[in-house]
């Protein structure tokens, strides 16, 4: 105690013998969990064994069942192998049972049938008795007839052989249809004799630019085979036979498209109205050689004209490149206000314009010619498509009309479903004279009174000067077409005549404008004057409120359904069939148009290009002072421009006339086209015409490249 080292030692062992004590009582807890583990992993393995031995027990119960199952199985299959046997028998059972019913139905029927037989037998019996009665009556009233039946026949054989024979002959012009079809033939002939002036001045417009061209090129040439001696007409007949040749294979391929395409199109246009089999193409050599002949001989003409005066000149001169065109004051340089405020190359063009007055002019003519042929084109379907708005819309307001030899079906026909009203008047077929061929028309004869007055709800007749017209009871209004054929006047004395030959004599009180057929309206009191023996028929104007298809068909068969209808007749067909005749005509149309534009883009073409040969030395000249592409372009290409505008703006006012002209040659003898030209026509014969002048002037881009400028350094000295 006293020594402070072993005390300290002393501590130390303690505190060791501290640690290693507590390791002991770790361990002896450490044991103490195993044991407790011990025993619960015994508790464990017995329940785990009674599961065993529950579970041994449960698959012995599952083998017993299996069995039982097996053997259900067996007894099913067994079923199952005995089943369409089972079935079969039950087959049998049911057809069994449906024979017995069967069986049962006949002997019911048969039974029936046993008892109807009887009766019939019993009545038959009675009808046999009367009627071997009825027969025995029959034959004594069959003998009595034959002998009357044999008396008339004798006497009217007695009476036949009494009369004289009557024979009325009527030639192919009695048939409408013959008739109708030789308008239309005198119709293409009149438009044919209008057109081929056109396209002569045309192609003697294209042969002038061509040769003089051909000569100007030429001068120095010419000049030379005069100073070697040759005579004018030596040199002329170098151009003579070239044009000449030109002119004959020109004349051969025109005749071959115009003997077989043009009439192709033509036949097969009017073929829409007109039922005939195959065109069949007559050789005309007379016909051909008058075409032929006549452009050779125009194209020699010009072929002369173009030469004449380069060989009138000397030698000398003709050796010498041509001299240009002296420039002159134009008349807008005298208007400065005006004049200053133009840019040069502005100016330039509008003096080049006035200073090649044998180019300008010709440029002018030729393209007006064909402005004025497309806008006579596109006013011809202006006009023709303009009949039907104005016949069957403005005029007529109904849409279908009934003939009936009854006059008082208005109430039946008010009652069916779909029509909103009804107008009853009498029609009569006449003929009247036209140029000494008899044309068909229509009297129409108005009631007096009230009724007369609500036709101008159905039909508006309006005069020329677009009067409302009503129905006079003195005198007749015509329509339009009819009083032009006929030279009649309001005044005038019109003479008609019926299926009988009776004449009919009024004053014509007034003209209507009307687009189909001859028309003629007199009042009941009128019609009365005349005395006319021969019965009119009943019509009546129908509107309805739909016009399809569908429903014109069903209303159509109530109608003919009613007593003493004899026919009905919907506007809407006749609009079609119009509008198919009228289709024919712009078939026409289109071909003109082409032509026309063809012929435009010809012209244009050739004058360019007359135009650039003609100024080669110009062009390059510019090209050296210092022009661009685009300038030089301008330069030339704008007088082509303006000068195309000026005769499109002429070919309008021209076109105004040929399409009058083309007009009065085209209508038919039943049939007045209008006179209408619609602006956006005169719009689209301008517009086609520039379209050509531009178009043209971008294939002369090409030319004027190739435009050399060492062309203005050459010298003919």
């Amino acid at each position: 105690a006293t020594d402070p080292a072993a005390a300290q030692a002393m501590k130390a062992q303690l505190a060791q013998l501290q640690a290693s004590l507590a390791q002991v009582q770790g361990a002896l807890d450490t044991a103490a969990d195993l044991q407790a583990q011990k025993t619960q992993l015994e508790a464990q393995k017995q329940t785990a064994q009674a599961g065993l031995e529950e579970a041994d027990a449960a698959i012995a119960d599952l083998n017993a069942k299996q069995k039982q199952v097996s053997d259900g199985l067996a007894q099913i299959q067994a079923a199952e192998a005995r089943l369409p046997e089972l079935e079969a028998a039950q087959a049998q059972i049911d057809a069994s049972r449906s024979q017995l019913e069967t069986s049962r139905n006949e002997l019911n029927i048969h039974e029936s049938q046993y008892q109807s037989g009887q009766a019939q037998l019993e009545q038959g019996r009675r009808d046999l008795t009367k009627a071997k009665a009825e027969l025995a009556d029959g034959e004594t009233k069959l003998k009595e007839e034959t002998e009357k039946g044999q008396k008339k026949i004798e006497d009217a054989q007695k009476e036949l052989d009494e009369l004289e024979p009557q024979w009325i002959v009527l030639d192919r012009n009695s048939f409408y249809s013959y008739r109708d079809y030789q308008s239309c033939a005198d119709r293409m002939d009149g438009i044919a004799s209008v057109f081929p002036v056109f396209f002569f001045l045309v192609a003697a417009l294209v042969c002038m630019t061509t040769m003089t061209r051909m000569v100007d090129e030429q001068r120095s040439t010419i000049g030379t085979l005069k100073a070697l001696g040759y005579a004018w007409w030596q040199i002329a007949m170098k151009y003579i036979l070239y044009s000449l040749l030109a002119s004959i294979l020109g004349s051969i391929l025109g005749c071959a498209v115009g003997m077989v395409v043009f009439p192709c199109i033509i036949f097969y246009a009017w073929n829409t109205m007109y039922t005939i089999d195959t065109i069949k193409t007559v050789w005309q050599p007379g016909l051909m050689l008058l075409a032929s002949g006549s452009v050779t001989l125009v194209i020699l003409a010009t072929t002369l004209f173009s030469i004449g005066r380069e060989l009138r000149e000397v030698p000398s001169q003709l050796m010498r490149p041509k001299a240009g065109v002296a420039g002159k004051q134009i008349l807008l340089e005298k208007v400065p206000a005006i004049w200053q405020r133009i840019p040069f190359l502005h100016k330039v063009t509008l003096r080049n314009i006035f200073r090649y007055k044998k180019r300008f002019f010709m440029t002018v003519i030729g393209i007006s010619g064909c402005s004025a042929l497309l806008v006579a084109g596109f006013g011809i379907n202006d006009s023709i498509s303009s009949i039907v708005s104005e016949q069957f819309g403005a005029i007529y307001q109904y849409d279908a009309a009934v003939t009936a030899d009854n006059d008082a079906l208005s109430d039946p026909l008010k009652k069916l479903e779909g029509v909103t009203g009804v107008y009853g008047e009498q029609d009569l077929p006449v003929t009247l004279d036209m140029d000494g061929n008899k044309a068909a028309a229509t009297l129409h004869i108005i009631p007096d009174g009230t009724q007369g007055k609500k036709l101008a709800d159905f039909v508006h007749l309006d005069s020329l000067d677009k009067e409302p017209l009503t129905v006079p009871e003195e005198g007749a209004l015509m329509s339009q077409k009819m009083a032009e054929k006929l030279g009649l006047k309001p005044g005038s004395k019109l003479t008609l005549e019926t299926a009988d030959d009776q004449k009919l004599e009024t004053t014509v009180a007034d003209v209507f404008s009307q687009y189909v057929g001859h028309q003629v309206y007199v009042s009941q009191k009128t019609f009365d004057d005349w005395h006319v023996a021969e019965q009119p028929q009943d019509v009546y104007l129908l509107k309805t409120s739909d016009q399809s298809d569908d429903f014109e068909e069903a209303l159509g068969g109530n109608i003919m359904l009613l007593d003493d209808v004899r026919s009905v007749s919907f506007y809407s067909k006749l609009q079609q069939n119009f509008l198919d005749m009228i289709g024919s005509i712009k078939m026409v149309v289109v071909v003109l148009v082409i032509s026309a534009a063809m012929l435009a883009f010809v012209v244009l073409y050739n004058l360019a290009n007359v135009n650039i040969s003609e100024r080669m030395r110009e062009i390059a000249t510019i090209k050296v002072l210092g022009y661009t592409e685009r300038e030089v372009d301008a330069y030339v290409n704008r007088e082509s421009l303006i000068l195309a505008m000026i005769g499109g703006g002429t070919g309008l006012i021209l076109g105004i006339w040929l399409h009058r002209l083309i007009m009065n040659l085209a209508e038919l003898d039943d049939v007045m086209f209008g006179r209408i030209i619609s602006p956006l026509s005169y719009l689209f014969a301008f517009g086609l015409t520039v379209l050509f002048a531009l178009l043209v002037n971008f294939v002369m881009r090409f030319r004027l490249r190739k435009v050399e400028m060492v062309e203005s350094l050459k010298a003919v000295e």
